[in-house]
């Protein structure tokens, strides 16, 4: 057998120990062990299930994961920072008994101009001030702006833990959820349904453009709203992605974003240690070849090496397309299921950037406050709107922007546990790049790596010579590395004909298949991307609802003994 266990004291920045063993049956299977898979089997677990999690590659966490790319240099080497976790899941789970530890950013983040650095605070106020010296004008309307999303967010939130309502369903719980959903948008006034349906549907530029005046202030907001998506900040729909990430909070704080001690890869591998201590088995280096199907219900896996592992329920956190159509089979679905996932958008732009540093950035023509305040916050540079619709249409031509948008982090100002030396380690997140492998020429990832170096050097001269190790990550290495198929961070694009009871498609939107015992738990379920831990935890809840409509088998074993 090749599959190792995880140490349940384990980091997951390294492998574990190979040993260990696994029963040939389980009463709930979770293939992948990113933190949406681990999710759902610390609750199954908690619940008394016999979960077992297998992970293909030798360290846990999927995309939210920490890895010693370089000797004695550690990475959070796909997700960069965190305020979207759910709180409830934190409670749940315990995860800061378990080691979960962040620390909230503030500024999160700096749109580096010519004129200056502009900073968002956590506190409204500050950020009005610092917009103050660009723009009066832009700062007189940026209280008001927030509160527009504030507002718009405070309607999503609560969906976020719920399974979306099950459309043409006649059951009296989906008729309850779809009737409670319009509730309360009967209770709005009718200027925020007017607010919540623009934010819903128009381009992030043009939001953008009907609030503010300041290029670059515009530019560096208009940056999360194409975050990981497959679109530009002219596309309709992208206004929507910046709400996404404005959903998060940090110890009660809507939209603070924080650094997590251990790169985010702890956060893995809390919910790991969590899941472990209510008696789940985790299982790295197992890779699964197969969902085993019988009588058009679940009945185990089989592994790489030819194992099958029995289990009358499955979970799976792995992409929601290979799940169906390579996992499981195509053959096992209705024709109007198949098509659906074949039509599944799944593509990306996003280009992540790692580097190990010999120095920290010295920011030019900047004081001392503000230098200590950049190297604490994501440096974002995006200089106007028109710029990040350049880059867009780069990748859209099938070439990698010639002028990427870069957001760049220090995590190391805070965690000098990520490296055994005086290094530092930076992550860069960056757009645009081309989805496909065969866009990308022999040297365009080296080209676009030291592209964004020089970005940020404009600003920190010392910066190149600082950097001492880097890597870049197109689109094709995060689907090969991760299993992102096209390089989607979120699993999925996030257009509104792919979120809700849309996603991944309308006759899965609810965690379950039509497979009996399939489930699917990864970010290409509702709510989508992100470091939510919501799809895990919604996909078990899912999964226990019907444990107890239907007393399944093993649970009658159970009930019996």
């Amino acid at each position: 057998m090749e599959a190792t266990t995880a140490f349940s004291d384990a980091s997951a920045t390294r492998p574990p120990s190979p040993g260990g063993s696994i029963s040939s049956s389980y009463d709930a299977i979770v293939v992948g062990g990113g933190h949406n898979g681990l999710t759902t089997a610390a609750y199954l677990s908690k619940a008394g299930m016999k979960t077992l999690v297998l992970e293909r590659r030798s360290i846990l966490g999927g995309a939210c994961v920490t890895e010693e790319v370089w000797p004695g240099a550690r990475v959070s080497r796909c997700s960069y920072v965190v305020s979207m976790l759910q709180a409830k899941v934190i409670e749940d789970l315990k995860l800061k008994d378990f080691g979960y530890k962040a620390y909230p950013l503030d500024p999160a983040y700096a749109a580096m101009t010519e004129d200056g650095p502009i900073f968002f605070f956590n506190e409204t106020e500050r950020t009005v001030e610092s917009i103050r010296k660009h723009s009066p004008k832009d700062a007189a309307k940026y209280a008001q702006f927030e509160e527009l999303l504030e507002s718009a967010a405070s309607f999503v939130r609560p969906m976020l833990l719920r399974e979306p309502p099950a459309l043409g369903s006649k059951s009296p719980g989906d008729i309850a959820g779809i009737l409670r959903e319009g509730a309360r948008i009967g209770g709005m006034s009718r200027r925020d349904v007017n607010d919540l349906i623009r934010i819903f549907t128009m381009s992030v530029g043009d939001l953008l453009d009907d609030w503010f005046e300041h290029d670059g202030l515009k530019g560096s907001i208009a940056s999360t709203g194409v975050v990981g998506v497959w679109a530009g900040p002219r596309t309709p729909g992208t206004a929507y992605n910046l709400l996404h990430h404005a959903l998060g909070e940090m110890d009660g704080m809507g939209g603070v974003w924080g650094q997590v001690i251990g790169g985010m890869g702890a956060i893995s591998t809390a919910i790991a240690r969590s899941a472990e201590a209510n008696g789940a088995t985790i299982m790295t280096d197992a890779d699964v070849v197969s969902i085993n199907v019988e009588g058009g219900r679940t009945v185990g896996v089989t592994l790489a090496g030819g194992e099958e592992i029995k289990a009358p329920i499955v979970a799976s956190g792995a992409h929601p397309k290979s799940t169906i159509l390579d996992l499981v089979g195509g053959e096992h679905f209705e024709d109007e299921v198949r098509t659906d996932m074949e039509r599944y958008r799944t593509r990306g732009g996003s280009v992540k950037v790692n580097l190990v540093l010999n120095e920290a950035p010295q920011y030019e023509g900047v004081t001392a406050e503000e230098q200590k305040l950049l190297l604490s916050a994501g440096v974002n540079i995006c200089p106007s709107i028109d710029y990040l619709e350049a880059s867009w249409q780069d990748a859209l031509q099938g070439r990698p922007a010639a002028h990427p948008y870069v957001e760049a982090e220090l995590p190391s100002n805070m965690d000098d546990s990520l490296t055994d030396d005086d290094r530092l380690v930076m992550t860069m997140f960056t757009q645009f790049g081309p989805s496909e492998e065969g866009q990308w020429k022999d040297g365009d990832r080296e080209r676009y790596g030291e592209t964004c170096i020089d970005q940020l050097s404009r600003f920190a001269p010392n910066f190149k010579a600082a950097v001492d190790q880097h890597e870049v990550l197109a689109p094709p290495d995060l689907e090969r590395i991760f299993g992102l198929q096209g390089g989607s961070i979120f699993q999925g694009e996030q257009g509104l004909n792919q979120m809700a009871f849309m996603r991944p498609t309308p006759d899965m939107a609810q965690y379950a298949t039509p497979v009996g015992g399939l489930y699917l738990c990864g970010a290409g379920t509702h709510p989508g991307g992100g470091v939510t831990a919501a799809s895990g935890h919604n996909a078990a809840q899912r999964i226990l609802k019907d444990r107890r409509k239907a007393r399944l088998p093993w649970n009658r074993r159970k009930t019996a003994a």
